[in-house]
């Protein structure tokens, strides 16, 4: 039997993000991300919000950190996972729902950005680097413009019935 365990969001930020990091340098970063719906119920209009909790994993996770505040509008892509633990104090079984990212766009920019889109301290804390366990990342930086003549040629569509430029009633459709 098939299976398929794909999850969209599109929503904001409730506070800031979380980023961590372990000893083999691997990053990771949990957010909180509200999600709102709106409808009408006995001719009212209503909305009712979600809050859903996001990890991301590795380059990406120092990315959000870097790039997003509470507030901040993002879209995810990924699966979800059920996570379930003894709890300490014996309260018996607990478990959590979360969204792990395959991939993030942001939507918004951080509210501290410069004119060129880059944060103004010039980078983001990375665990494992330097005095102190961070390091300053520099920003990227954009790549040249590219102009027509730079592009390779585009081939001609190949579409079932085509002979080099025929008349359009020679179409099969």
């Amino acid at each position: 039997m098939a299976s398929l365990n794909k999850v969209f969001l599109l929503g904001n930020l409730t506070r800031e993000p979380d980023l961590r990091g372990f000893p083999n340098g691997q990053s990771v970063c949990d957010l909180r991300v509200a999600v709102s719906r709106r409808f009408t119920s006995n001719g009212q209009e209503q909305e009712e919000t979600c809050f859903v909790d996001v990890v991301v994993w590795g380059k990406a996770a120092g990315n959000c950190r870097q790039y997003l505040s509470k507030g901040s509008q993002v879209m995810v892509e990924g699966r979800l996972q059920l996570d379930t633990w003894e709890d300490r104090n014996g309260g018996g079984q607990r478990s959590r729902l979360r969204v792990v990212a395959e991939n993030i766009q942001f939507m918004s920019r951080r509210r501290d950005e410069n004119q060129s889109g880059y944060p103004q301290d010039g980078g983001y804390a990375q665990p494992g680097a330097g005095q102190g366990g961070y390091a300053s990342a520099p920003a990227p930086q954009a790549a040249p413009p590219r102009r027509a003549a730079d592009a390779p040629p585009m081939p001609a569509p190949d579409f079932p019935g085509d002979n080099g430029g025929a008349p359009e009633d020679d179409i099969p459709f």
